[in-house]
């Protein structure tokens, strides 16, 4: 191959790369500007340093891809630079073009050895400066793909272990569940038959005039308290009833079960178990969710089951946003409105709550991130949410300002 065709190549190399941030350490004024003029010449991003400790400042607030280190700065060795930017994680992986003002092969040899990728020599010389920082940028850009590969593995286990933990958590809650049904199916059913019982000795007793005295009339006061208090126990049996089935709907992980489904009656029925849940747990100073539907939409292809969980998900962020941010309950503002739009359904639930900061905003969506107190939410919600939605090639986006109000916004074509 002749001299033209081999730098006609490695200009064909080069090209092939992005423009790199450079930073060229030389204590000297001049070579510094002329090797930082050349290299500014060939498209690239340079900053210069005349002494280590410039050097060290530069890197602290410029993130370099390549540097061109001399091999003296005013008369001592750069080794022991070398060496602090080879032993620092943040740094170890940069490229670093030893420059010598010699041949000195012992050097060069011990530069190597030391970690640096490569070395000049004084004159430089174009053509070889060119292909030598081109070999640099490509194992620089082939170290950041590297990165970013090993940065989806880790997501990918990360989600992985999710999935594995929603897995055993479902076959937890299922379990724990099935062996509540029975039981609470038994608290349901006699207090439902002592509460009449109660009432049809209220009629008798009322009916044949037995209750003329104090005593009497107490027994009949007792007894229509005891009647009240059935009634209330047969109340929150039947919320835990709706509690427990929503706990095994949510439990239930399978998104291949799909069919049409009316998505107003979906988040009405949601809507209805969120609030039974709360109250359950004694939780009564609840705001309003106002709801605003569109009858006009279609029937969706979903899971009813993995739907719903969505919606409560998301609505009870807005809940626990709301009562941690309010006293008083008329001030809360819950609204989930439905649209119809040219292809898609779009779903948007908003919140005057406390909000949500910008930098957590950034990962609410991470499994296992919560923000909540207290340690007993798992931080999957959100997460299992948008996993839901994407698998209905839909997506959920978010909008917020700390402090005043938290949008999520949904949207899932129609077909």
């Amino acid at each position: 191959m002749d001299t033209k065709s081999w730098v006609n190549m490695e200009e064909n190399n080069i090209s092939a790369h992005k423009p790199a941030k450079l930073l060229v350490i030389d204590d000297s004024e001049n070579a510094r500007s002329l090797l930082k003029r050349r290299l500014a010449m060939y498209g690239h991003e340079v900053v210069a340093a005349a002494n280590q400790q410039e050097a060290l400042k530069v890197l602290a607030d410029h993130p370099v891809d390549v540097i061109f280190l001399n091999m003296f700065l005013n008369g001592v060795n750069s080794a022991d630079l070398l060496e602090k930017l080879k032993s620092n994680s943040d740094y170890q992986n940069i490229p670093i073009i030893m420059i010598s003002s010699n041949d000195d092969t012992e050097l060069l040899v011990k530069s190597i050895e030391a970690g640096a990728e490569d070395y000049l020599v004084k004159p430089l010389n174009q053509t070889i400066l060119r292909a030598r920082l081109s070999n640099c940028i490509a194992r620089k850009e082939a170290y950041d793909k590297e990165l970013q590969y090993l940065a989806k593995i880790k997501q990918g286990q990360k989600q992985i272990a999710a999935q594995e933990k929603m897995a055993s958590v479902g076959m937890l809650v299922s379990s724990i569940s099935n062996e509540l049904k029975n039981p609470l199916n038994f608290v349901i059913n006699f207090a439902k038959v002592s509460s009449e019982i109660c009432s049809e000795l209220i009629r008798n007793l009322e009916a044949n005039n037995l209750f003329a005295d104090e005593p009497q009339r107490a027994i009949l006061e007792n007894l229509k308290k005891f009647q009240s208090n059935v009634s209330k126990i047969s109340d929150y049996g039947r919320n835990a009833d709706q509690i427990i089935r929503f706990m095994l709907d949510q439990s239930n992980t399978d998104n291949s079960k799909k069919h049409p489904a009316n998505v107003n009656k979906i988040i009405s029925q949601t809507i209805n178990i969120l609030m039974s849940s709360y109250k359950s747990r004694g939780i009564t100073n609840l705001p309003q969710i106002a709801t605003t539907l569109n009858n006009n939409i279609p029937h969706i292809i979903l899971s009813i089951q993995s739907f719903s969980k969505v919606i409560y998900n998301i609505l009870d962020n807005a809940l626990y946003s709301v009562l941690k941010k309010f006293e008083d309950q008329s001030l809360s503002e819950i609204k989930i409105s439905v649209s119809d739009h040219l292809n898609d359904i779009e779903i948007i639930i908003r919140d005057n709550g406390i909000g949500i900061s910008s930098d957590v905003k950034e990962r609410i969506f991470e499994p296992f991130f919560t923000t909540k107190e207290g340690g007993m939410n798992p931080g999957l919600g959100l997460s299992t949410s948008l996993e839901i939605i994407q698998d209905l090639k839909g997506n959920i986006s978010v909008d917020s300002v700390q402090g005043e109000f938290a949008e999520f916004k949904i949207t899932i074509p129609k077909k």
